[in-house]
């Protein structure tokens, strides 16, 4: 008769999984450590200049919408700013910074903050919308710590990440995950994205995805979300992409890249039968546009598309495909499905034609001033108890209040808003528009000018550089 003795289980080693999560975790931290230098919180500044009573004050002599008794008023649109911050990264030490298009696109001003509270305006930004990439080249800047760039083409599926972003405007936030997909297809980007997991939000675009040995593998884009707020599927570009294109952006301003014109659909099974009982899947030619590649090529509407290159188009195909290959001149071979005729079709590639937006220029201000000092940019009004009633100031405020701030100014650029009151001039204490007036004519114009400025938020400094317009003068009543 044989004896059962109880087998205890194996202990679990649990020193080992301590040490084995104590070397994630450090390599987690020298991966932030390392690269948080290069990282950049960006700010884009968007429409005039404001403190919210300034603009509630503005919006209310506006003509207001019929309400309903019962109906509870909401801020308007206009209440809100159209102000952006995201991230960025320093792609080169003499100042130029890798971020996402939708951060900065038209922006009246753009600056960056470093890692090390450093404070850089923007001397020109270049965006290329269609792959939301864009870079941010900086005023006087040298020697800055630039990030060490990956070949994204070496990911795999489940290799770790460390995310570094501002997201919400939390500098140096760090979080960690895995890559889900090496080559998304979504239908916001014209290329692959990479698929993760690590945290992504508001203010997380421009920032870096990187892998375990703190090189970038690619530019946060954003998340999938249908709530507002993270579930786990972050987007970014892949940094092999980024970089072909911010080179493309800094040697010529622009990204060159081919396209057909034209639009295609899915057929699903049914769909195709109905069309050609000879195919289950293709893609119909919905659109052809007017003097394109397809065009000429003789592409037509109500066209099947059944090959591309060669390779059959079934019911995996990513039309994406298409398009993946951006080279101009680089020919393609089509097979076409018309009147139950395959016709094979040769398409060449072409450069889209550029549009040429507006340039903008500086703009003045046209609102009402008693006094325009345009060196600041700064349009001027006497301040009394009813404007110091409105806008929230303390009883005791004093001085020049500004009621408009010159687009493109060194006041614009340092956030300085219609509806704050200069209440001294370096030195000197001002009470009102004539005394800055006489203040300021004294003023070595080479030199920059320290304001101590009061607005509903309490008092700061700011110190502007003046421009070189010397034409000061009385602005409308």
């Amino acid at each position: 008769m044989s004896t059962l003795v109880a087998v205890e289980p194996k202990a679990r080693d649990r020193t080992t999984e301590i040490l084995s999560a104590n070397s994630l975790s450090s390599v987690v931290r020298q991966v932030a450590d390392d690269v948080s230098p290069s990282i950049v919180t960006v700010y884009a500044l968007r429409g005039p200049r404001m403190t919210a009573p300034m603009r509630w004050r503005e919006e209310a002599k506006l003509p207001q919408p019929f309400h309903s008794p019962n109906h509870q008023h909401a801020a308007s649109f206009n209440s809100h700013s159209a102000d952006d911050q995201g991230s960025g990264v320093i792609i080169d030490r003499r100042g130029c910074v890798l971020t996402c298009s939708h951060v900065v696109e038209n922006a009246d001003a753009v600056f960056v903050r470093t890692a090390d509270g450093r404070k850089f305006h923007a001397e020109a930004v270049i965006c290329d919308p269609q792959s939301d990439i864009a870079i941010i080249k900086l005023e006087i800047a040298e020697n800055l710590p630039e990030a060490k760039l990956a070949d994204s083409d070496d990911l795999s599926v489940g290799d770790w990440v460390v995310s570094l972003a501002s997201p919400y405007d939390l500098q140096r936030s760090v979080s960690a995950g895995i890559i889900s997909s090496t080559r998304r297809w979504v239908a916001s980007s014209p290329h692959p994205l990479i698929q993760n997991d690590a945290a992504t939000n508001p203010g997380s675009s421009g920032g870096t995805l990187l892998n375990l040995r703190g090189e970038v593998i690619g530019i946060i884009e954003g998340a999938f979300t249908t709530s507002g707020e993270f579930q786990g599927i972050g987007f970014a570009t892949p940094i092999n992409i980024a970089r072909n294109i911010a080179e493309q952006l800094q040697t010529k301003g622009y990204v060159e890249r081919g396209y057909f014109g034209f639009e295609t659909q899915p057929l699903t099974p049914e769909m195709a039968s109905l069309i050609d009982s000879s195919v289950n899947a293709g893609l119909y030619v919905k659109d052809v546009q007017r003097n394109s590649p397809a065009n000429h090529a003789g592409l037509r509407e109500g066209d099947v598309i059944t090959k591309f290159d060669g390779k059959p188009i079934n019911q995996s195909f990513d039309p994406a495909t298409l398009t993946a290959d951006t080279e101009p001149g680089k020919s393609h071979i089509m097979s076409v499905l018309r009147e139950h005729k395959v016709v094979e079709i040769e398409m060449r590639m072409q450069q889209p034609p550029r549009e040429v937006g507006p340039i903008q220029s500086e703009m003045s201000p046209n609102g009402p001033f008693e006094y325009l000092d345009s060196s600041l940019g700064l349009g001027l009004s006497s301040l009394n108890t009813s404007l110091i009633n409105e806008l929230e100031l303390p009883g005791y405020a004093h001085g020049a209040l500004i009621t408009q701030v010159v687009f493109g100014s060194d006041a614009y650029r340092e956030g300085v808003a219609a509806g704050m009151a200069i209440a001294r001039v370096n030195d000197t204490t001002i009470h009102d528009v004539d005394e800055y007036r006489e203040v300021t004519s004294k003023l070595d114009r080479k030199k920059p000018v320290l304001l101590l400025l009061q607005s509903n938020q309490g008092k700061h400094l700011v110190m502007l550089h003046t421009s070189r317009k010397e034409n000061d003068g009385k602005g409308k009543n």
